[in-house]
């Protein structure tokens, strides 16, 4: 079983103000702060030129997205993001899966039959209460009735 795998966890308002921060920081890190700096080096460019044609920020990140994608496509190396599949498991390896659930549901079903005889015997318990709790009432109106007539 793979156990290399991350998980994140986002713990009360503290955590989701800190995820926010992070995320807003790399979104500044690496798409903004590149637009930018792409919005000023074209106006730049086009002021040198004698051209009027300038940029706002919202271009320029679009100018930085098409140089990182263009530089991404054309990369040699190994792709950073790949598909493809892992190696079957072995028939022990099922086996022993097989027979971690199989425990596993047996030991569900004895929790549920322990609550289920619990859950029975309160029920009876309850009901003898009850019934234990009528005739002590109704001795005791016995008693009342006996007592007001002598």
């Amino acid at each position: 079983m793979n156990r290399n795998f991350k998980v994140i966890t986002i713990n009360g308002i503290r955590g989701i103000i800190a995820a926010i921060f992070i995320i807003t920081g790399l979104i500044a890190g690496f798409v903004i702060s590149p637009g930018w700096l792409c919005m000023r080096i074209w106006n730049f460019a086009m002021q040198q030129s004698g051209y009027i044609i300038t940029m706002n920020l919202i271009q320029g990140i679009m100018l930085w997205s098409i140089i990182a994608l263009t530089l991404y496509a054309i990369n040699n190396r190994k792709p950073l993001i790949g598909f493809g599949s892992y190696p079957a498991l072995s028939p022990e390896q099922i086996k022993d899966i097989m027979n971690r659930a199989k425990q596993n549901e047996k030991n569900k079903f004895n929790d549920i039959d322990f609550i289920k005889k619990e859950f029975e015997n309160n029920k009876i318990l309850k009901e003898e209460n009850s019934i234990n709790e009528k005739i002590k009432s109704d001795e005791k109106k016995d008693e009342k009735e006996f007592g007001s007539r002598l």
